[in-house]
């Protein structure tokens, strides 16, 4: 069973932060926390090492102050993951629970873990003796079966590509330490399928990522105009939208199938011809001042890069501007 929680209070001792997370389900009383400092055990948990296996008595109540526990079941040759416990997560055999049966499950650490314990026989005196328990504990459980209801509909419902985003929205800042083969295995999808999938929410990520940049890269030069600057490099413009140079190429060539110097030359380009298309403004400047307005450095590169990019001298553009009006 695991239970996801924010992180509550600032107790550096294990068992008393484990008191903490209690004391945010209900107030709890100074004679119940007391009991609770006394009873409540540390245990650290080697990786590979289990907390209980398969067919053993499961005795107690855990809360997972660090590590990651994994939850399988072996039955007909076969190994289920049946739950992935993340730190800060309460954990027991489910089917074994308070000691009463042998547990289906074996639950091992798969990093160096640190749980906290309560035997069972103790759990169930504090449901006895304090009235607070019993709504912690249903609180607890409430959220357990609402988060076992989701998986179970997600697992027989959804998609791979859903049940993998299920699995990163329960465990975002975890999934990076998990096995692969137990994610496969507790989402009940093949390896290379899941493997797929997650290369597919890569790309996507990543085109997402570039959709962004590309947007701040449009609107920064849109209100600063930076080509106009017959300084401007690449690495200065990096610099300025706080990316590595690299990957502002990388969008710049993707998006527009060119090199950082055809690209700012384009841009100057098109405010050239916008300048041209309004008759009373272009007409008091040669069009060598409006090539520099626009910064290009020379007379020479300003008219070639125009002939490039419109197959005509800035004159002949000019002109054939005049003809149409």
């Amino acid at each position: 069973m695991q239970e996801k929680l924010s992180q509550i209070g600032n107790a550096s001792n294990p068992a008393h932060q484990l008191i903490d997370v209690f004391a945010s389900y209900s107030p709890i009383s100074e004679e119940l926390k007391a009991e609770l400092d006394l009873l409540l055990k540390v245990r650290e948990l080697k990786k590979d090492h289990h907390l209980v296996k398969q067919g053993e008595y499961c005795n107690h109540f855990y809360f997972l102050v660090k590590g990651i526990l994994i939850s399988t079941t072996n039955r007909n040759n076969k190994q289920l993951t049946s739950f992935i416990i993340p730190d800060r997560n309460f954990v027991t055999s489910v089917s074994g629970m308070y000691g009463y049966k042998p547990s289906d499950d074996s639950i091992f650490a798969i990093e160096d873990s640190l749980v906290v314990s309560l035997h069972a026989k103790d759990m169930l005196y504090f449901y006895q003796q304090y009235p607070e328990m019993n709504i912690i504990m249903r609180c607890i459980m409430e959220r357990c079966f609402q988060e076992a209801h989701e998986r179970s509909n997600m697992i027989r419902l959804g998609t791979a590509k859903e049940k993998y985003q299920y699995l990163l929205a329960s465990i975002p800042d975890h999934i990076g330490r998990i096995p692969l083969v137990h994610q496969a295995n507790y989402l009940d999808v093949r390896r290379e399928t899941l493997q797929r999938v997650n290369k597919e929410l890569d790309i996507e990520s990543d085109q997402v990522k570039c959709k962004q940049l590309l947007a701040k890269l449009d609107a920064h030069i849109d209100k600063h105009k930076d080509f106009l600057q017959k300084t401007i490099t690449l690495k200065k413009l990096a610099h300025i939208l706080e990316m590595p140079a690299h990957q502002l190429n990388h969008l710049i060539r993707n998006k527009h199938n060119k090199s950082f110097i055809q690209f700012i030359h384009s841009l100057k380009i098109d405010l050239v011809k916008k300048r041209l298309e309004t008759t009373t403004d272009w007409k008091h400047f040669t069009l060598e001042a409006i090539g520099a307005e626009a910064g290009f450095k020379s007379r020479s590169v300003f008219f070639s890069e125009f002939k490039k990019h419109t197959g005509m001298s800035p004159g002949e553009y000019a002109r054939k501007l005049g003809e149409l009006k």
